[in-house]
């Protein structure tokens, strides 16, 4: 038949080496064609060729396209001719892996997914399909440099563990550098991430194409195991994974950042113990108070709360409450006798304010819980009294705040989400606020939130003045209970007792502290009134 006659289909063989070439036609020129190409009739004239492009090509070049060139016609006229074709140049051993691969690609592709039946067509095992499927995985220009010989199956394997974008540079490098199989394998593993270090959830890792415990069974050559080549798609979990985290401080806190080497100067971890129980109220409530997650490669993900993110503030607090940690003044009275061997003695002065000989113990020193549930009683009797009273109380406490800069706050952004919502408008917020609309109680809801936020987060001294100044009571709001008694000493529950002229028995502080809290609050049982008794450690003044 004569060549010009025959349409060459889809072979998967891309690359014909040239050497080989002009072995094949020195061989037909000496011998003749020994085994003849194979066609299908196409019944116009024509054919379609089924096995033998190398055979073709090897004549043409030598006979031209009008040439006859010997053919075989299958008996089978209802032959597939994808599939023969494709199993007939993939039996052959002069296919390169990556042809292979493209080969055994389109027959399962053929057989709609049956690897069995291309198992059987193929002669191969179910491992080896695998293998040579996994390497579909390759860069176009890696599948090339391996058809055309320039880099060995083991280059190929390597670099189809990682995204194709990384895949170019790479063969650029193994191509310029003549980098050996062994010494790649070195380069990927060094940048390839360890799953077990990951942060987030790894449960679509098992079955990915990146995770090296799956190449494993796929090549021969792969990196350690439990490695991800899939550095980008890492890298895009993880800052996601640290995105979420910080997603969910951001409805406990008002500042919530990424933190790492390069901001660890912008912020300080606060409580208690470094600016004191009383401004570390203050500080829960401001604008500035918040939490970190860990950017860093060694603490990667980790939540750090408690974070202040005004230095100038907090350097502030930690001077105020080191200076209120110094002991008080004293002074040493030498006390000489006028007779003649009198005794030398010496004895402590009372610092200014404080009565000679008298214990500090003499009086309740309030824990850091007394402190928080103090500060919560107060805020309670202060949002009773700002809703009891009219909107103009409210924008007193507004102004006064703003006046004197106590108004930096994260309380504030959250009344306002309560009453607008999570998109707070200059428009919204007039609309609520503008003298027009005076009567409505939206008018005087939003001034009352506003400035209960802004009483919140005030430390305890503008507190104090701002409750004076209002004529708050804490008496007409919170009265001694079992919940407070709970959180004094047994001491306490005695100075107390002297306190408030307490009534006692004789068995009142006999037992353990839960009996004693019982017995005195079955003291207002038998005519004793805690109504209108607030304790010095419960005041507002």
């Amino acid at each position: 038949m004569k060549i010009n006659n025959i349409q060459i289909g889809n072979n998967p063989r891309r690359y014909f080496d040239p050497a080989e070439m002009e072995e094949l036609k020195n061989s037909i020129q000496s011998i003749g064609l020994l085994q003849p190409i194979v066609v299908k009739d196409n019944g116009d004239g024509t054919c379609l060729l089924i096995a033998g492009e190398r055979r073709l090509r090897a004549w043409r070049d030598l006979y031209g396209d009008n040439s006859d060139i010997p053919v075989t016609v299958p008996d089978n006229e209802d032959i597939d001719v994808e599939v023969a074709s494709l199993v007939e140049n993939t039996l052959r051993a002069d296919m390169s892996p990556t042809e292979e691969s493209r080969a055994a690609y389109a027959l399962v592709m053929r057989l709609k997914g049956d690897m069995d039946e291309a198992c059987r067509l193929l002669g191969w095992k179910p491992d080896f399909l695998k293998r040579r499927l996994a390497l579909k995985a390759c860069h176009p220009d890696v599948a090339t440099a391996l058809d055309e010989r320039k880099i060995l199956l083991g280059h190929a394997e390597l670099l189809a563990t990682v995204a194709q974008e990384k895949q170019q540079k790479a063969l650029g490098s193994v191509l310029g550098k003549n980098i050996s199989v062994a010494d790649l394998k070195k380069s990927i593993n060094a940048i390839a991430q360890e799953l077990a270090s990951a942060i987030f959830d790894k449960s679509d890792c098992a079955t990915c194409q990146y995770n090296s415990d799956q190449q494993s069974s796929l090549f021969a050559e792969t990196v350690d195991s439990g490695r991800c080549t899939g550095v980008n798609c890492f890298a895009e979990k993880t800052q996601e994974e640290l995105n979420a985290r910080v997603g969910k401080l951001e409805s406990k806190y008002p500042v919530v950042k990424l933190v790492s080497a390069d901001n660890e100067g912008t912020y300080t971890p606060v409580g208690p113990e470094t600016v004191g129980d009383e401004a570390f109220v203050s500080c829960q409530a401001c604008a500035h108070f918040g939490a970190g997650v860990s950017e860093s490669p060694a603490s990667l993900g980790e939540i750090t709360e408690g974070l202040c993110f005004d230095l100038g503030c907090n350097q502030k607090k930690e001077k105020a409450f080191a200076e209120s940690k110094k002991p008080l003044p004293t002074a040493t009275v030498t006390a000489n006798s006028t007779n003649p061997g009198a005794a030398t003695s010496t004895r402590t002065a009372a610092a200014p304010g404080q009565t000679q000989g008298k214990p500090a113990s003499d009086k309740i020193m309030p824990s850091g819980s007394l402190i928080t549930y103090r500060r919560n009683a107060w805020n309670v009797a202060a949002k009773r009294f700002i809703l009891e009273n009219d909107a103009e109380v409210a924008t007193s406490i507004i102004v006064t705040a703003v006046t004197t800069k106590n108004v930096a706050n994260a309380k504030i952004s959250e009344a306002a989400k309560a009453i607008f919502g999570d998109s707070v408008s200059v428009s919204d917020v007039w609309n609520t606020a503008s003298p027009e609309a005076k009567g409505e109680k939206k008018h005087q809801q939003h001034r009352q939130a506003v400035a209960y936020a802004i009483v919140m987060a005030l430390e305890q001294a503008p507190f104090r003045d701002m409750m004076e100044s209002l004529g708050v009571r804490l008496a007409d709001y919170w009265q001694i209970n079992e919940e407070f008694l709970a959180l004094l000493t047994k001491h306490d529950l005695e100075l107390l007792a002297t306190e408030i002229a307490l009534p006692t028995t004789p068995k009142m502080f006999a037992g353990k502290k839960a009996e004693c809290i019982s017995e005195i609050m079955l003291a207002e049982g038998k005519g004793f009134d805690f109504k209108g008794i607030v304790p010095k450690v419960m005041s507002l003044k």
